[in-house]
């Protein structure tokens, strides 16, 4: 349960870097984060908070 946990908060700070990373340009940076979040969702059977529609 403490990896869920764990990964739950990997998810929140990933996500809250992509809004300055697309300030920034940084487009390529932010494709990595938003796969690196949907790899720890799915390997978690987690959810997205407040994820766009595929």
């Amino acid at each position: 349960m403490q990896n869920v946990t764990i990964a739950k908060s990997l998810v929140l700070k990933l996500d809250a870097l992509i809004i300055p990373a697309e300030e920034i340009g940084a487009l390529v940076a932010v494709a990595h984060l938003d796969a690196a979040i949907q790899a720890l969702c799915r390997e978690f059977d987690l959810r997205r908070e407040g994820s766009e529609s595929d």
